[in-house]
């Protein structure tokens, strides 16, 4: 979700302090640590990750292409990030329309240097290089969209046109995403949709590792009134179908989030939708656990709302592709809902009336996506990898890896 805290608002912690239980991996044992990540001026799922990692290896570096402080979490200040020129522009929300800069920029950086290198990515941030010696892993959210799937650029009319301008650049950039891909020692992915794809687009097998999601910050509450939608507003996100679907059914909805589609759902909303745009991370917590049910009408990756959402004892009714289906239990914690039509959404809004899990049902499900088992299901399949097989940039990395145990 693309939100922000307003200026001068308190915010919780997006990362608290985790206490390591007994007779777990300790992620000292992987020695010095570096972090990469695409860009850092949003507040969505990714840049959660990256703090995660961040908690996880306090003194490690964070590489990125820009950052914006003021558009990003407030936790990212304070830390040591290292920006590429990119930083220099004068650009923030625009900052799609940099795709043909982020290689070289990403190259700019040179060999990173750690005992391990981390790269947080959904289509530029796997493109840094690792030192000799290093083990690169890649924690993948997706394969570029815009690369693989067309319809992260636009909708119905606007789709053909923006498909035709870039497809010249398209055949390249996939053959420095495809390459850059195969540089890594370790792929992982951040759920099973994503590990098909994964496979699809570079041959090759990740295992999954769902990301951290900090389900202990919520309370499971009785149900509301009011729909809720927490998604950057972006045309794949299909924000528009619950709009129309809440207006129909004459439901409230508050819709949190900004982006380009924001003046277009302005149009179709009703009078009972309100937009919120940026919220802090407490006003988010209130809307989740005093909504009616989430909704997510796109296909997601992994989709970390939803299991926020049950955490705070509420149904998710959500388009049943992607990282829905593996944090969504049918008729229990929520509904699916097989097409993307108004009328399919309304749908499934009235199917969810019918669930009769209780809030601490729902809560109790969300547990096996917490950031305790993120940071165990990482870090064994780090270990697990460089038992089997050294660095591919140098055969001298797994001695020197395995020395620090």
């Amino acid at each position: 979700m693309s939100v922000a805290p307003p200026p001068g608002a308190e915010d919780e912690p997006a990362t608290p302090p985790l206490a390591r239980a007994e007779g777990t991996l300790d992620p000292i044992s992987l020695g010095n640590v570096t972090i990469v990540h695409d860009y850092l001026n949003q507040r969505g799922g990714a840049e959660k990750v990256v703090l995660e990692f961040a908690a996880m290896w306090p003194d490690a570096p964070i590489y990125t292409s820009f950052y914006r402080p003021q558009s990003t979490f407030a936790e990212f200040q304070g830390r040591d990030i290292r920006t590429t020129a990119l930083d220099r522009l004068p650009v923030d929300k625009g900052f799609r329309n940099l795709f043909p800069l982020y290689p070289a920029a990403f190259r700019t950086l040179g060999k990173l240097p750690g005992d391990v290198v981390i790269a947080s990515s959904s289509g530029w941030a796997h493109m840094a290089r690792a030192a000799p010696g290093a083990l690169h892993v890649v924690y993948c959210h997706t394969p570029a969209r815009w690369l693989h799937r067309s319809e992260y650029l636009s909708t119905g009319d606007h789709r053909a046109w923006r498909e035709t301008a870039i497809l010249p650049v398209k055949r390249v950039f996939r053959a420095l995403d495809r390459h850059a891909a195969r540089r890594a020692d370790i792929y992982i992915a951040n759920s099973g949709g994503v590990q098909q794809r994964i496979r699809a687009v570079y041959g090759i097998d990740a295992p999954v590792v769902y990301p951290p999601v900090d389900t202990e910050r919520l309370v499971p509450r009785p149900r509301g009134e009011r729909l809720l939608v927490i998604a950057r507003l972006l045309p794949y996100k299909r924000v528009d179908l619950v709009v129309r679907a809440a207006k129909r059914l004459g439901l409230g909805l508050d819709v949190v989030g900004d982006g380009p589609m924001l003046a277009e759902l302005r149009r179709i909303a009703g009078t009972g939708v309100k937009f919120h745009g940026v919220v802090s991370e407490a006003a988010i917590v209130q809307m989740l656990e005093s909504c009616r049910a989430v909704c997510i009408a796109g296909e997601e990756e992994f989709g970390i709302v939803a299991v926020e959402a049950q955490a705070a004892g509420k149904p998710v009714i959500a388009y049943g592709r992607g990282g829905s289906l593996e944090t969504v239990e049918e008729h229990v914690t929520g509904v699916l809902f097989q097409e993307q039509t108004e009328e399919a959404l309304a749908t499934a809004i009235l199917a969810g009336e019918r669930l009769d899990a209780s809030p601490e049902e729902l809560a109790t499900r969300a547990q096996r996506f917490g950031r305790a088992a993120f940071r165990q299901n990482l870090l064994a399949a780090i270990e697990a990898q460089r038992l089997v097989s050294p660095p591919t940039n140098a055969l001298r990395g797994r001695s020197r890896v395995r020395a620090r145990r």
